[in-house]
């Protein structure tokens, strides 16, 4: 783990200013290369901690000049393979092969890479610098281009070329409506992010990007015949996983919300080591939202070294604002807050963190939207037999829905998968902000020939992941740690995507399947059917039942009592104040109106909609 930078002329002293900037990334060494471009590395030492293994790295012949940031998992098979066609490879680290990967292979090397990276290729032969992003997208890559490419792991480094800081309006759209900017594009006009699984070739003779693509993306795979066999090959991918990215020289640690997806993990990981293992979690002092009794549980059953950290609301708010000098786009998830406090305590004990991301996306985890297939069915029968009785016959469905019907799945899940509902988003923003994203979905709805859940399944992987990946790589190398996600190994990835929904999502009984006929997908979720079913069969060796069994829950942050009592007042002046940022996108006196309208209301969302308001509006302060 570390942070790259780069740019297509000399300027060494650019070049510092850059590393410099990055520093929280990669604190261990600091090196850069220029002749002809200029390359920039910040080092997070993890595997192989000499010298020998540092950045900016070149081939033996120094033809290919080399900066990386993340981990190649599979790199001591690929070095072995390397080694037997004839290459003589100098280190023990991954950033080595992957030169002579490229070397061997050229831009087909990342086919061969079971990791995470991003990273920067200046071939001196060809003239022109090879960049890459992983398949899920876990590391971050940055650039902007205009008759030469600078690029970065982060945005601030950027800046430093004397770019036009000039504020991109519309993502101010997508980021309240999704938590994040969908497609290339980010909070600043003319920079942009390469896309996760793309590679990107920039030719220097010519000046001028030559081509992105997308390199990799699920295929079709013969599902196995039988439930157990199905069963035993998830469980052989995710121990794989799990071991593949034990691979470090430096302490390894864990985290374990008391959920099922940390806690397979945690129990797998902690089954590979000899002595105990530590966990983290993240407690509140608010009953309620205190999930730190199923860690401990966990925690007593794998026998970690379990630790806890204390998040209350006065720490949060002074977090928030800490943290938002950091980001490069607003704080998007309120749990990022309470991850990056624990990151930074995690540093004093570990540098290597294992989480449990993934397998809501890939297991059909996410219950209320993946259940409201249901609904979406229902309310088609409906439209076609007796439109009339929708509101008689089905309150809840009609109340729901606001009595509507939908031309398309897309339609509906684009109803519901809307953490800012359209109406009240563009009563509050100006018309220069305003956009329409369904675009974006619809590129991913239109690739996949299968069932409403499997289209919802791929759009999860390639929209909704970003928003928690982003949120791991800024909260974490905000501290130096590097976290890996052995549920995002592409080959779970694949296999995963590719499972019939009966294995993701399962009815408890017949008769819940009977009783659910006249119920929203609301209601069915959790109570009558069972979600992750197949990821939970596997968990049964692994952790306690009543971790199985348990509901499930989101990261919790108690935003709702903290946004309406706690912090109101704080937010109204943020928001309404003469010097607010936030004018640049809003209409202030239409967000006044909004602001008093929920207060009083009973909406349950409310304090998370008036939260990413006061952090758009945090953002926008350090940045204009």
């Amino acid at each position: 783990m570390c942070g790259i930078n780069g740019f297509t002329f000399e300027n060494p002293e650019a070049i510092r200013e850059m590393n410099r900037l990055l520093n929280h990334r990669g604190p261990d060494a600091n090196g850069q290369y220029v002749n002809n471009i200029t390359l920039g590395h910040t080092r997070l030492k993890i595997i192989d901690l000499s010298e020998n293994a540092a950045q900016p790295m070149a081939d033996n012949e120094e033809d290919l000049i080399l900066t990386f940031n993340g981990e190649i998992y599979n790199f001591q098979e690929l070095r072995t393979q390397l080694e037997q066609l004839g290459h003589k490879l100098k280190s023990k680290s991954d950033t080595e092969v992957i030169i002579y990967a490229y070397k061997e292979w050229g831009y087909n090397c990342v086919d061969y890479f079971n990791g995470m990276w991003a990273f920067a290729i200046y071939d001196k032969k060809k003239n022109k610098i090879f960049l890459s992003r992983d398949k899920i997208g876990k590391k971050p890559l940055y650039y902007h281009e205009n008759n030469n490419l600078i690029f970065s792991s982060e945005i601030k480094p950027l800046f430093i070329h004397n770019i036009e800081r000039k504020l991109n309006k519309p993502a101010a759209s997508s980021f309240l409506s999704y938590r994040y900017i969908l497609g290339d594009e980010t909070m600043f006009k003319n920079i942009y992010k390469l896309p996760p699984a793309h590679n990107m070739i920039y030719d220097l003779t010519e000046k001028k990007i030559e081509r992105i693509w997308e390199y990799w993306d699920i295929t079709d795979e013969k599902v196995l015949e039988t439930e157990e066999d199905i069963k035993n090959k998830t469980e052989y991918l995710l121990k794989d996983a799990v071991r593949l990215r034990q691979v470090s020289d430096v302490p390894i640690a864990t985290t374990n919300s008391g959920g099922l997806d940390s806690s397979v993990v945690t129990s797998m990981m902690a089954q590979m080591h000899s002595t105990p293992i530590i966990s983290f979690t993240v407690k509140f002092p608010e009953e309620e939202f205190d999930e730190s009794e199923f860690a401990k549980i966990l925690s007593d059953y794998a026998k970690t070294d379990h630790r806890e950290i204390l998040i209350d609301t006065q720490d949060y708010f002074n977090l928030m604002k800490e943290y938002v000098k950091i980001k490069d786009e607003p704080i998007g998830m309120a749990n990022e807050i309470a991850t990056y406090a624990m990151f930074k305590k995690i540093k004093k004990d570990a540098t290597v963190i294992m989480t449990g991301e993934g397998a809501d996306e890939l297991f059909a985890g996410y219950g209320r939207i993946f259940s409201s297939t249901y609904d979406y069915q229902r309310l088609k029968r409906l439209e076609k037999i007796n439109k009339i009785i929708y509101e008689t016959d089905y309150p809840s469905l009609h109340k729901k829905y606001h009595g509507k019907f939908f031309e398309t799945e897309l339609d509906h899940f684009l109803f519901q998968y809307n953490y800012f509902p359209e109406e009240e988003k563009n009563f509050i923003l100006n018309k220069e902000s305003q956009e329409d994203f369904k675009p974006i979905f619809k590129k991913y709805f239109d690739r996949i020939d299968g069932d409403y859940k499997k289209k919802i399944s791929y759009t999860f992987l390639k929209l909704h992941l970003p928003v928690i990946l982003g949120k791991l790589d800024n909260s974490a190398m905000a501290s130096a740690v590097e976290v890996r996600a052995p549920f995002l190994d592409y080959r779970m990835v694949n296999h995963a995507l590719n499972l019939p929904s009966k294995y993701k999502t399962r009815w408890k009984s017949k008769l819940d399947q009977q009783h659910s006929r006249y119920k929203l997908g609301d209601e069915i979720s959790e109570n009558h059917d069972t979600s992750k079913y197949i990821l939970k069969e596997v968990s049964k060796k692994y952790i306690p039942q009543q971790i199985i069994d348990r509901n499930k829950k989101p990261f919790p942050v108690p935003l709702q009592k903290w946004f309406k009592e706690d912090f109101l007042n704080e937010a109204k002046r943020l928001l309404l104040s003469e010097d607010s940022r936030i004018k640049m996108v809003c209409k202030q006196d239409n967000l006044k109106v909004w602001i008093e309208k929920g207060i009083i209301s009973e909406e349950k969302l409310f304090g998370q909609r008036l939260w990413r308001l006061v952090s758009l509006e945090l953002w926008l302060r350090e940045w204009f």
